[in-house]
């Protein structure tokens, strides 16, 4: 059965994307500020919003908001945004990737307490059956290939002791877009970013491999009574190869 492709999706949300974008970039602040004044801040802001405009134009539809992947490649192109203009103003690769991992860890933080203030344990959410039923839903809508830019993933069964469950994604989302957008380089980010997520909401994963790393898939476990490793420096990390981060 064809799928319909809404092709101003994306348009017809610039409005709700970009007050949600310059409420998003606030939490780089108090990481730029140990660098810049607050008017070269206001500069930066203005001008990563002005990148991340014009990059609204390159997210590709996958199902809008029957797909929750959409808004992984919504955070994922607004953060391209931020990386760019880091750039210009002469961050190194490693450099914009230290200053994501802090971006991250600052937003999961602001994460970990809204889950708290209505009764929810972080750490408890992969583990959740709830969770576990909406993830091997998600894998099997993946395999249709619905959309050529969405992600692709087998829902993994654990046996209780090394690990959950997990996923294996053989296909994805954020590594087709800026691979097309020719910033490749910038995939490894959002990878190691998902060790801070685990860090500062508390609950175990692992991984040995994946595609942001040139690797032919991301193997996601998520493991109870683990302590997961810090994702930045990400130079010990299984997956790690110094020749995509130098």
């Amino acid at each position: 059965m064809a799928v319909k492709v809404v092709k101003d999706y994306y348009i017809r949300r610039k409005p709700k994307l970009m007050k949600n974008f310059s409420n998003h970039i606030k939490i780089a602040r108090s990481i730029l500020k140990k660098k810049y004044n607050e008017a070269k801040i206001n500069e930066m802001f203005d001008q990563m919003k002005a990148e991340y405009e014009k990059l609204i134009l390159e997210i590709p539809y996958i199902g809008g908001g029957k797909n929750s992947f959409t808004s992984l490649l919504v955070g994922a192109i607004s953060s391209l945004a931020m990386f760019r203009i880091l750039e210009k103003e002469g961050y190194t690769h490693r450099e914009i990737g230290g200053f994501y991992y802090k971006f991250r860890d600052l937003h999961n933080t602001i994460r970990k307490n809204s889950l708290e203030k209505i009764g929810k344990d972080p750490a408890q959410y992969p583990f959740e059956s709830v969770y576990i039923d909406y993830a091997k839903r998600l894998c099997d809508t993946s395999k249709l290939r619905n959309y050529p830019d969405d992600w692709v993933a087998d829902y993994i069964e654990g046996d209780g002791k090394t690990f959950e469950w997990g996923f294996n994604f053989h296909e994805c989302g954020i590594h087709k877009v800026l691979k097309r957008l020719n910033a490749e380089k910038f995939t490894p980010f959002f990878c190691i970013a998902d060790f801070s997520e685990a860090n500062i909401l508390g609950f175990g994963f692992s991984r040995t491999q994946s595609l942001g790393f040139g690797a032919p898939m991301c193997d996601h476990r998520y493991v109870k009574k683990h302590k997961t490793p810090r994702g930045w420096p990400p130079d010990d990390l299984p997956e790690f190869d110094k020749r995509i981060i130098p």
